[in-house]
């Protein structure tokens, strides 16, 4: 029989090794997984906080022009046509690509093109009378709605969406 001293020096025994071996792996297994996790849900919010913000400016630079637009020339869902109050010969319009999932600005004169949104999936504009009943025709529009849904893919799933909507009166148009 060995002394007391020498059999609490000898060490592990490759069973007690094993064991501890499992227990540390399925620690660092649970660790690297809710590690994975949290970076996965910090990319998510930093797209979403990025698609809000950009989404807030796009929306800030349509209805300050809207409002200070002198009359509306052209209209479809996709596409309006403004020209600037006091000049009827600058005209500034925003088209929505959905090829390219872009919302675009330009002027005439000007040869900058303004990328105003990126990765944009819906975009509608509609027309409005005074009384907010839909209109016809340019020339009964009073107020411009604005509508999209812009999205985008993390690790190839939609990970963030963003919605804006908006009603913008045209307020140097008379009617």
């Amino acid at each position: 029989m060995l002394p007391r001293l020498a059999k609490a020096a000898r060490g592990m025994s490759l069973v007690e090794l094993m064991v501890a071996i499992a227990v540390g792996s399925l620690v660092l297994m649970f660790m690297s997984v809710v590690f994975g996790d949290s970076l996965r849900c910090f990319a998510a919010t930093s797209n979403y906080v990025n698609m809000d913000n950009n989404s807030r400016n796009a929306l800030d630079s349509i209805t300050r022009d809207i409002r200070q637009a002198g009359d509306l020339t052209g209209f479809t869902t996709n596409r309006l046509q403004f020209t600037k109050y006091g000049a009827t010969n600058v005209v500034s319009v925003y088209e929505w690509d959905a090829s390219s999932r872009q919302l675009k600005q330009w002027e005439t004169g000007i040869a900058q093109t303004n990328i105003l949104l990126t990765d944009c999936d819906t975009l509608a504009f509609s027309m409005y009378k005074t009384s907010f009943a839909a209109a016809a025709n340019v020339l009964e529009a009073k107020s411009i709605g604005v509508t999209w849904k812009c999205s985008r893919t993390l690790l190839g799933r939609k990970s963030s969406e963003a919605m804006q909507q908006a009603l913008i009166v045209i307020r140097n148009k008379r009617l």
